[in-house]
């Protein structure tokens, strides 16, 4: 059973009364490489750039983000960029919901167990949208209990023909979460930021004047974006209850797991200093080394970031700077072998067998597997974003 936000309001009210009469509730409680001349057109791909990415996973855009480094980068798309379809694997009906988040909401249908997906461009979810309008893309599976929190994932640096990783989005519904992975402006290349590459990154986000390179309007901005694309999300799969992550006309962070890889990591972080959210999570980033931003003072508790890198990164030197100049929680420590929770460190690492190390910490073709066909880092993404085993 979906409640909208002013129903949910209303039945907390009433709570106490309907307790009072001991009433039932009908619901439970429940990479491509950036060069340093790059710049964002109007279309949002890359002029006067180079852009070199090797495919990897089928289901997922180019990832990477360089300013004193060279790498390749990610997953690949079968979408073309400017088409979108909006598919699910079926719609759910009947009046069974849960939540486990200890309040009333999210209020998931799930009386037709299933993964729900998701593939629609920020034109269609947005008609004042002109920018970085690729296939974006979002996951819930009613399959397993809803975690209550949302991950928003950020794809790389460049102009990809889907934005995320399908693979990952998947195995992060998997688990639990809402999953939704926005279109945004990253193809300005962060070599000519300067030394304030967290201003690039800053307006990227909220569309609000940080850096004379870029001029990004609010439209094409990935916090806007997340609000339209959880009110699109909404009204396309209300059983959903993806409005339960907003604010008004705001994304609702305290509920939210901001992550990404490479590009999207480094953004990642930037976001986890501008804003409360429930955890940053950063893949194969942030890379930004000496920038100012890393070493600023985070609104979101320090201890809440968590990050993982490859050795096999041509970027992974710079990762473990970032690391030290964040101050994250820990020393580097390698999962090889080891166990959650991985001696409690924040910092994490890896040298298991892959051909792409830059890509490796993101599931998908890359990412390492065992004699059963199970992702070897599956227990390293739980503890990242916060999943008991």
């Amino acid at each position: 059973m979906v409640r909208s936000a002013l129903a949910r309001s209303v039945l907390v009210a009433l709570l106490p009364c309907v307790l009072a009469v001991a009433c039932n509730s009908s619901g439970d409680e429940a990479s491509a490489t950036e060069t340093t001349t790059s710049t964002a057109s109007a279309t949002g791909s890359t002029t006067g750039s180079t852009t070199d990415a090797t495919t990897d996973d089928t289901s997922t855009s180019t990832s990477g983000d360089t300013s004193t480094s060279t790498s390749t980068s990610g997953d690949t798309s079968t979408s073309t960029t400017g088409e979108s379809t909006t598919t699910t694997t079926g719609e759910s009906e009947g009046d069974t919901s849960t939540s486990t988040t200890g309040e009333i909401g999210p209020m998931v249908d799930v009386s037709d167990p299933q993964l729900y997906s998701f593939e629609f461009t920020p034109d269609e979810a947005d008609a004042a949208a002109s920018q970085a309008l690729a296939t974006q893309l979002a996951y819930l599976d009613t399959q397993v209990e809803p975690l209550g929190k949302l991950v928003v994932y950020l794809h790389g640096a460049g102009a990809p023909q889907t934005c995320g990783s399908k693979a990952h989005g998947q195995v992060l519904a998997g688990m639990g979460f809402h999953v939704f992975s926005p279109c945004y402006i990253s193809d300005y290349g962060v070599g000519n930021c300067g030394d304030n590459i967290g201003g690039c990154r800053l307006e990227a986000f909220e569309g609000v004047d940080h850096h004379p390179f870029v001029d990004i309007t609010p439209e094409n901005s990935a916090e806007v974006r997340i609000v339209k694309g959880l009110q699109y999300l909404q009204e396309q799969h209300p059983g959903g209850d993806w409005a339960y992550f907003l604010d008004g006309d705001q994304p609702r962070w305290e509920k939210i797991v901001i992550s990404g890889i490479s590009h999207g990591a480094s953004s990642s972080g930037v976001i986890g200093m501008n804003r409360i959210v429930d955890r940053v999570v950063m893949l194969s980033g942030p890379l930004d080394s000496g920038q100012a931003w890393l070493k600023g003072q985070p609104m979101t508790a320090i201890d809440r970031f968590f990050a993982f890198t490859h050795t096999a990164d041509n970027q992974h030197p710079g990762h473990l700077q970032s690391f030290t100049d964040m101050m994250l929680v820990g020393e580097p420590t390698a999962v090889d072998g080891a166990e959650p929770p991985y001696s409690d460190s924040h910092r994490l690492m890896s040298s298991a067998d892959t051909d792409n190390g830059h890509v490796a910490v993101q599931a998908g073709g890359s990412s390492p597997k065992d004699g059963n066909n199970e992702y070897v880092y599956m227990p390293v993404w739980r503890y990242l974003y916060g999943v008991e085993p």
